[in-house]
């Protein structure tokens, strides 16, 4: 009987259900969809998609609505077993509908159907020997008498109904998660994920080394030794900390990332690619290249000043492109300035032998 998964990214999953909560302007995230950013260095997809790796699914689809970057997971376990395939789609249900239909002719009897932003550490197989017994079209998982968007599907029994409708069949029986769930929809989901990984609440653990107790720093970073961080905490490969720094209170320093002089980075994470200029005080916030999101006053900040906040590099792409532009015309100038030069000499020595 083989087993299956389908895992929905960017809020598309979510929209079929009209249960599910519908988010704020004030309450969007300051990047794209936040399943796919790096969080203590490895993205929730990528996180959800080793789950089912782990759990023996044979087959893992990721379907990503067109317009939505998203990188291909990455598994840091062998995955000779599963195949893990990304497709792109400007349709979601009709493209879940065809991979329902397309499991089914293949010998996958039953397949996991999650939104990205889920992250739950309940027993997958459980769920599905649940959902088997039950003997229904499609078994939903909920939390504490909240649906969550994790279901079993009976591939070839999905046919007979619309996505809308198969949810539907779902009311009759349910399956009641009492492991740690968490949607990662908006930037303070994300941080409360943060703060309780980091504080041992749930089983998910950061990448790299936990060179202290509660400091995980990974390969590649560079803290400077006067720079001060505070359990817990967490500083992503490549990343960079300069001098008099203060990381602390559950703050998160991803990949790539330059924090300078001075700065005091609290109850915060500084997503990839973010460089912090010098004596800042990042507090309860989320930071993600020249966009801050903080919490406390539910507002996004766009920075202007690169000084102050900028997308890591940006700068020096600019100075490249501007180069690009400038060495063409410093050159033609040079070679003209040359010519001239060149002329009123000879003019000038010419006349001399003339006279």
């Amino acid at each position: 009987m083989g087993l299956g998964a389908i895992v929905v990214v960017g809020g598309a999953l979510e929209a079929l259900n009209s249960t599910a909560p519908q988010a704020g302007a004030q309450d969007s995230p300051p990047t794209g969809p936040l399943e796919g950013v790096e969080i203590m260095g490895r993205s929730m997809v990528d996180r959800t998609v080793e789950r089912f790796v782990r759990a023996g699914v044979e087959v893992v689809t990721v379907l990503v609505p067109a317009g939505i970057p998203l990188v291909t997971p990455a598994i840091s376990i062998s995955a000779a077993a599963t195949d893990v395939k990304v497709q792109v789609c400007s349709d979601i249900p009709a493209a879940i509908a065809e991979k329902f239909a397309e499991y089914a002719g293949n010998g996958i009897d039953h397949s996991f159907l999650i939104a990205g932003s889920l992250y739950t550490e309940t027993d997958l197989l459980d769920l599905f020997y649940f959902h088997r017994e039950a003997r229904q079209p499609a078994t939903r998982a909920c939390e504490r008498q909240v649906p969550l968007d994790l279901w079993v599907v009976n591939c070839a029994r999905a046919k007979d109904f619309s996505i809308e409708n198969l949810f539907a069949q779902c009311s009759a029986v349910s399956y009641f998660i009492r492991d740690y769930v968490n949607s990662i929809a908006h930037a303070r989901d994300l941080r409360r994920l943060v703060s309780d990984v980091l504080r041992g609440r749930c089983i998910m653990r950061p990448s790299g080394v936990e060179v202290r107790p509660g400091i995980w720093i990974e390969d590649g970073a560079d803290v400077h030794r006067r720079a001060r961080i505070v359990a817990p905490a967490y500083i992503g490969s490549g990343s960079k900390v300069r001098e008099d720094t203060l990381i602390t209170r559950c703050s998160t320093i991803e990949r790539d990332c330059f924090v300078d002089y001075g700065t005091v980075v609290e109850d915060s994470s500084i997503l990839a690619n973010t460089h912090i200029g010098i004596w800042l005080d990042v507090a309860h916030s989320v930071a993600d290249g020249n966009k801050l999101f903080n919490l406390e006053r539910n507002v996004i900040l766009e920075i202007s000043d690169p000084s102050v906040m900028r997308a890591n590099g940006a700068v020096a792409q600019e100075r490249k492109m501007l180069r690009a532009v400038q060495e063409p015309r410093a050159k033609a100038f040079e070679l003209q300035e040359k010519t001239t030069s060149t002329q009123k000499i000879w003019q000038f020595g010419a006349n001399l032998i003339q006279g």
